[in-house]
């Protein structure tokens, strides 16, 4: 199905994008979207609802493309959520409603991709969608008995997974789960997963495919052709931090990666800053290709430049290995916990980049 969207810019063509799937979204626990909205997650408490919506979704995209649903293993419906309450409550009764909701959304046979959050939305609190990513705790035991159960539908889980290893490891100890979702994880870190195809679909062969980039600098080079393609399609003022911050997460981990993330925002705010001295200053400037490229090679070395997704993967695995012993040092007993917190999360900084730059497209916006 080729959706056409209207143009911000009348002097430019319609956009048209290329969907593959239609996903209704039952599991965002957000207050504005589940609390006032009475969507999101609040939708997993009228399962009818959610059949009767998925069916006109299906029959206004003329039936052409996959309708898919995204959820959680239920609600804090009819209780006040607390850790204790929670844990004391029949894990039966639990799944019994997740598997009443399944059947019910799936009943017209439209339905039969699910994404399964291994955690209840808390709805009767107000807690934020941070909140409800930490404090219910999954239960990765539903969703891989719903698989179990019905091997005619793909069911993903979703929740806590935040590694290519963790993704292994899932599809190893239930091979009948269809898939892992991962979002943060992959968003925060995304080179970390350049070795899926080989780890997940061919036991670990590497692939015949030499058009894959090799490297995260042949990465750098093909995506800075579609920088540049990009910057002459669409005004660089408004548009150069959208590209910038897809590269941004690139060498997440790396020694003086922050110093790179630093220079792409400087490169970002270019547009704006020449815009506002002297517009002709534009035509003066290199490609985006060429600044992206610069700023790589100015502060990331060569080792971590030309790295190899399997030495990358290694050197991870190595890493998570030994952070695991010296998280098992203090837990039994050892008293130089500074080591086991030696690092800040990626996925926190991440989550720290994107406010920023949420803050700085709002600014660009309010111009």
């Amino acid at each position: 199905m080729h959706q056409q969207q209207s143009s911000s810019n009348n002097n430019n063509a319609p956009i048209f994008c290329d969907y593959t799937a239609l996903n209704l979204n039952c599991g965002c626990p957000s207050p504005k979207v589940a609390g006032k909205g009475c969507f999101g997650a609040a939708l997993m408490q009228d399962a009818t609802l959610v059949q009767q919506l998925t069916s006109s979704m299906y029959h206004g995209s003329q039936g052409s493309i996959p309708i898919t649903v995204k959820c959680r293993i239920g609600t804090d419906e009819g209780y006040q959520f607390t850790r204790d309450q929670y844990n004391a409550r029949s894990d039966e009764e639990e799944y019994q409603s997740l598997k009443q909701f399944i059947e019910t959304v799936a009943s017209e046979g439209i339905v039969t991709d699910f994404q399964v959050h291994a955690r209840i939305a808390v709805l009767g609190k107000n807690y934020s969608p941070a909140d409800n990513r930490k404090v219910p705790p999954l239960r990765y035991y539903q969703v891989r008995r719903l698989a179990e159960e019905f091997p005619e539908l793909n069911i993903s889980l979703n929740g806590g997974v935040e590694t290519l290893s963790g993704v292994k490891r899932e599809l190893d100890e239930c091979p009948v789960l269809d898939g892992i979702m991962v979002g943060r994880g992959w968003m925060s870190n995304p080179w970390a997963f350049a070795m899926s195809d080989e780890l997940l679909y061919t036991d670990g062969q590497q692939l015949a495919d030499s058009t894959r980039p090799k490297n995260r600098m042949e990465v750098l080079q093909a995506y800075g052709q579609h920088a540049d393609y990009e910057e002459e399609r669409w005004d660089p003022v408004k548009i150069r931090r959208f590209i910038t911050k897809a590269a941004s997460q690139l060498f997440s981990g790396e020694p003086n990666a922050k110093r790179y993330r630093i220079a792409l925002d400087e490169i970002a705010g270019l547009p704006k800053k020449l815009m506002k001295e002297d517009p002709k200053l534009m035509g003066s400037q290199p490609p985006l290709s060429e600044l992206i490229l610069d700023a790589a090679t100015k502060h990331l070395s060569e080792e971590v430049l030309y790295r190899t997704p399997k030495e990358s993967y290694e050197k991870i695995l190595y890493d998570e290995e030994q952070a695991e012993k010296r998280l098992l040092f203090v837990a039994t007993g050892g008293n130089d916990a500074k080591q086991a917190e030696e690092k800040q999360s990626f996925i926190q900084e991440w989550q720290q980049t994107r406010k920023e730059d949420e803050m700085k497209e709002s600014e660009l916006n309010s111009m």
